[in-house]
């Protein structure tokens, strides 16, 4: 069992492997061939990023049976996109733009398990799939409702700059299955479920989409959001909790 982490110190960024209070700088990302160093810093000095940089960012649509309301269930995994340039970490702030205020644009998190691939796959069988996977992490899927429901694509709902939240840690070693999932704003809990309650599971997920796309290292997949989530307005707060995964903290502002 290995929790990785990306973070910052003294202007520089590095990887590495927390345990406990502590964190020890490896060489190279965690999908790569790294060797551990000699550096090790209280996690109370450092300052932890999205743990991975990746190349795409993949979302799974309607995979929560307590998500779907009256929409048939997908017969297979639908996926949509989210751009790298959306991405943010734990303590980062989630910018409302000023067109979605003007509007009055309804914004929502979405509290999620997240994949992170760990090696190059393409059509790869669900049998397969977890020997590709590097671990599990938090995530939170910012969504504009209007935007969403409205335009002819989902590129500004879902990928507005700091629209996708990862972190704080990957865990390589989860029984993922039926873990508990939290939503919390300002402290309030507002959604709870378990992974039992995905319709697509994992390895079926991986098997779909590497049918037409090469996963990469660090390539992610978030994996759907359960029961109706809440709407956020810029001072509040947003965690993710998932069990053994640990919290996902972000605040709201407006654009300046």
């Amino acid at each position: 069992m290995t929790k990785f982490a990306r973070f910052s110190i003294n202007q520089s960024i590095k990887h590495g492997i927390v345990d406990g209070n502590t964190i020890q700088e490896i060489s190279k990302p965690p999908y790569e061939d790294y060797s551990i160093t000699k550096n090790i810093f209280d996690l109370s000095n450092v300052s932890l990023l999205s743990p991975v940089q990746p190349s795409k960012i993949i979302a799974i649509g309607l995979n929560y049976k307590s998500h779907l309301g009256r929409r048939e269930i997908p017969k297979v995994p639908e996926p949509f996109f989210k751009t790298p340039s959306s991405l943010i970490g734990p303590e980062d702030s989630i910018i409302i733009p000023k067109e979605a205020l003007d509007e009055k644009v309804i914004i929502q998190p979405e509290a999620e398990m997240v994949v992170v691939i760990g090696q190059a796959c393409k059509n790869i069988s669900s049998s397969e799939a977890m020997n590709y996977i590097l671990g599990f992490t938090c995530g939170n899927d910012v969504s504009a409702r209007d935007w969403q429901k409205n335009d002819l694509q989902w590129w500004r709902a879902k990928s507005c700059d700091t629209f996708t939240s990862l972190g704080p840690i990957i865990e390589t070693e989860l029984d993922h299955n039926s873990i508990k999932l939290k939503g919390y704003v300002n402290g309030k809990l507002t959604q709870e479920q378990t992974t039992s309650d995905l319709i697509h599971s994992v390895p079926k997920i991986i098997e779909f989409v590497s049918k037409f796309m090469t996963l990469l290292p660090g390539d992610v997949i978030m994996t759907g959001t359960p029961g109706d989530p809440p709407d956020i307005h810029p001072g509040d707060t947003t965690i993710v909790e998932i069990e053994n995964l640990g919290s996902l903290k972000n605040y709201v502002e407006a654009e300046i």
